[in-house]
């Protein structure tokens, strides 16, 4: 991750801007036809975001790459035709597990489907 950091940070010109956005929810309900069905785990990719953070964090106290000029949080509702389509797309969410109550009530669903989530947005410039 550190690598990473350094190669963008060697892209952008002083004073640049790093936009990351990651999606940070504890909970991300799942409907299907307006219906709450129950909810995915998403617990390996917090767990994820969090090293990505602590990598980041490293930067910001060392003061040498980015400095985080703003954070905000969105709630992002992703919207899909059936409970199928659903199921095909977030089953291929990195760190996300559909739980297999979900997943049955999402493989036939003809009604649409819905998941909802937080997303950070942060801007960090170029030092």
């Amino acid at each position: 991750m550190v690598d990473a950091l350094t190669r963008i940070h060697a892209a952008l010109v002083p004073g640049g801007l790093l936009v990351d956005t990651q999606p940070v929810s504890a909970r991300m309900p799942v409907a299907l036809g307006g219906v709450a069905i129950g909810e995915l785990d998403d617990e390996e990719w917090l767990e994820i975001v969090a090293a990505v953070d602590a990598e980041i964090e490293k930067t910001f106290g060392a003061g040498r790459l980015f400095e985080l000029r703003h954070e905000e949080r969105y709630d992002v509702v992703h919207e899909f035709g059936s409970g199928d389509e659903c199921l095909e797309v977030v089953g291929k969410w990195a760190g996300t597990r559909v739980p297999a109550e979900v997943a049955a009530r999402l493989e036939h669903g003809s009604a649409g489907a819905t998941v909802e989530h937080e997303v950070r947005l942060r801007l960090l410039v170029r030092q």
